[in-house]
């Protein structure tokens, strides 16, 4: 992805209201979603279009391992 889409989708995310049986987000699951709360705007557009698509890499791993 450009870093452009990605920034996009950070920017557009939707909060879902579901929980799991621990009683926590569903959220976080979703990358774009973790990288919008764990990341300024201003630290994510300093990041270069590699670095944000390691992270995307990085987030849906971690998401399916936890899932």
């Amino acid at each position: 992805m450009t870093k452009e889409e990605i920034l996009n989708a950070i920017a557009t995310v939707e909060d879902i209201c579901a929980r799991n049986r621990m009683g926590c987000s569903e959220n976080w699951y979703n990358v774009y979603y973790a990288l919008k709360h764990t990341f300024t705007s201003d630290e994510l557009k300093a990041m270069t279009e590699e670095e944000l698509n390691h992270l995307v890499r990085l987030g849906d791993a971690i998401a399916e391992g936890l899932y």
